[in-house]
């Protein structure tokens, strides 16, 4: 796991107060984590990144500064949504579920496992659906994960 935090046109504190609190609730050691500082905004703002990896994958958690949120506030949120995903044991990360919708329904489909669905991908799978005519299907499978299957349920259909 790595963090880094970017700042444009703001103080490098803010920064580090995000790397604080990730390597306090997350245990990363200091050299995971790097502030970055980006020259030639066109305004101030900043990102906090969280990235996990696997074997398979890496799964990337973002914190977006928010004008008065405060940065401790910035990165608990994203470190609440990386312990979500560290607990939950699955592949694919809520992010990640809205990304392969399309392709997998282009491709024939397919199943993956992940956390509760948010908003956004039931959004992305209803116009999925209107575009390209494929089931998707969410069943939970225990508290805050399901199984996504795009496309014909193999298991049903033999």
């Amino acid at each position: 796991m790595h963090a880094r935090a970017f700042v444009a046109s703001l103080p490098e504190s803010i920064a580090k107060r995000e790397l604080s609190i990730v390597r306090e609730r997350l245990g990363l050691e200091r050299q995971r984590c790097r502030i970055e500082t980006v020259d030639g905004s066109v305004g101030p703002g900043n990102v906090l990144i969280i990235m996990i990896g696997t074997d398979s994958m890496t799964e990337v958690v973002t914190g977006f500064g928010v004008k008065g949120v405060s940065a401790e506030k910035v990165a608990s949120d994203a470190c609440d949504e990386a312990e979500r995903y560290l607990r939950s044991d699955v592949p694919v990360g809520t992010h990640l579920t809205d990304q392969l919708l399309v392709p997998m329904a282009l491709a024939g489909g397919g199943t993956f496992r992940t956390l509760s669905p948010t908003a956004h991908t039931h959004a992305n799978a209803g116009v999925v659906r209107r575009f390209l005519d494929v089931p998707i299907a969410v069943e939970a499978e225990a508290d805050d994960v399901c199984r996504i299957t795009v496309g014909p349920d193999r298991k049903k259909d033999g």
